[in-house]
């Protein structure tokens, strides 16, 4: 064999899982179509967040004057900031490559197909044949039946990266992490913009609690919120017209540029030659065993291509996980995954939400903390928030919630504290800095416990 080890795929599933393959001593490659760091890098988590930094400022400085700084005039460049954007996704991605380098891993460019269980064609022109391979293909936005991207009038999240100009009105269909990220962005730009879901509540699946106050401070924004709404009958003129039907109430809008925000979709068609006859899901996803084999055991996949939850941590970690498995026999762990969603106010979860547990019969307790009663969210005028954790009746924490400033930062430790099934009790002689946002997280668990003192 060439390789002890293959990744079909560059994001932060292969490129970690190679380097941590190569850590250990195997043979790795890496086959990328792209640019290394797949769509995280390139077009998601890293440019949003660059962009959402400038945007930011721009809020604070609209907020100065509450805290006794005036602020005469400024003005917001759009190529600085997508230049800005460009300078680090860049950066970011010779980084990769030269840790490649550093650790020896292959990197071949150009699209893989599996041919057989341990050979990859690349390109339909190359073979290379590993004893185990890795798909980490990631995943590609998805669509409506009825409205379909045209990269003009009707864009995903890519296009948004290339934008030279502010469009007037914009209309986000989901409110989703992605959705609403977009949203704040193009508001603090200058749109008028309005977000459309489905469903009855923004960002579905996460707490009912925590999602109502995200979507308040949004409204407070300047966004407009239409939830439990249907859109239909899309109409391409001057601007991009649509129904609305929300119950009983219909009505027609026009936008002069619409981004679906709708999920993503598997990157999986042509992935695998036809005389494999290889097992897909209904959606297109790849089934996988406990330990992320498929349905060919020298064939392993993890990350989005396996399904939801479709987070760049998640398909890094299960990577990770897989070379564990493959160097030492080690099983692949299933620890509960935190997400966040990067808005003003942030928000970031972990395991069991209140709603979750009352449908699985769960008898729990809950310890509730307000960002407005914490020393250092009234001292940084961050006094908007919740800090909400989940126990089982013996203390035993289940799951946590956050909306608030800094909240994808103060989650980690509740999530050791999910994952490991620590109990609330065993934070009180923790010792938090003060005054510090983290104090927060004891209090709430104090409240669980008897322990707290601010609330």
């Amino acid at each position: 064999m060439d390789y002890d080890l293959i990744f079909v795929g560059g994001g932060p599933a292969g490129y970690e899982g190679a380097i941590a393959a190569a850590k250990k001593g195997l043979k790795a490659a890496v086959v990328e179509m792209d640019q290394l760091g797949g769509t995280c890098l390139q077009r998601g988590c890293i440019p949003t967040k660059a962009i959402l930094h400038s945007v930011k400022a721009i809020k604070q400085i609209n907020d100065f004057a509450k805290i006794g700084v005036r602020v005469e005039k400024f003005q917001v460049s759009l190529d600085e900031i997508l230049r800005r954007k460009t300078r680090i996704v860049s950066k970011q991605t010779r980084g990769i490559e030269l840790l490649f380098k550093q650790n020896n891993v292959h990197l071949f460019k150009g699209k893989a197909q599996v041919v057989a269980a341990n050979t990859i064609g690349i390109d339909g022109q190359k073979e290379i044949t590993a004893s185990h391979i890795v798909i980490a293909t990631g995943s590609l936005p998805a669509e409506l039946p009825f409205l379909k991207r045209d990269g003009q009038w009707v864009v995903s999240s890519d296009e948004l990266l290339k934008l030279e100009s502010i469009p007037e009105s914009m209309l986000v269909v989901g409110a989703g992490a992605v959705g609403l990220e977009w949203a704040l962005i193009y508001n603090y730009l200058g749109s008028k913009v309005t977000v459309v879901e489905i469903m009855e509540t923004i960002v579905p699946g996460t707490d009912q609690e925590i999602a109502h106050i995200l979507k308040n401070e949004l409204i407070k924004q300047n966004i407009t919120i239409h939830t439990a709404t249907a859109i239909s009958n899309p109409r391409i003129g001057e601007k991009v017209g649509l129904d609305f039907k929300k119950g009983d109430k219909e009505w027609q809008e026009g936008f002069s540029k619409v981004l679906l925000a709708v999920g993503r979709i598997p990157n999986s068609a042509g992935l695998f030659a036809e005389s494999l006859k290889f097992r897909f899901d209904a959606k297109g996803f790849i089934p996988v065993s406990e330990n992320l084999q498929t349905s060919l055991p020298e064939i392993f996949a993890c990350g989005d291509v396996i399904g939801p939850p479709l987070l760049a941590h998640k398909a890094s970690h299960q990577a990770m996980a897989i070379v564990d498995f493959i160097a030492s026999g080690k099983p692949v762990l299933h620890s509960p995954w935190p997400a966040a969603i990067f808005t003003f106010p942030e928000v970031a979860t972990v395991g069991v939400s209140e709603s979750q547990a009352l449908k699985d019969n769960l008898k729990i307790k809950i310890g509730r903390f307000p960002y407005a009663a914490g020393s250092r969210a009234n001292a940084i005028d961050e006094k908007v928030g919740l800090v909400k954790v989940i126990a089982a009746e013996d203390n035993t924490i289940l799951g946590a919630h956050i909306v608030g400033a800094e909240a994808g930062e103060l989650l980690p430790l509740l999530t050791y504290a999910v994952t490991r099934r620590l109990k609330c009790d065993e934070f009180k002689d923790l010792v938090f800095v003060h005054p510090t946002l983290s104090e927060n997280l004891w209090e709430a668990m104090g409240e669980i416990s008897g322990f707290s003192i601010h609330i």
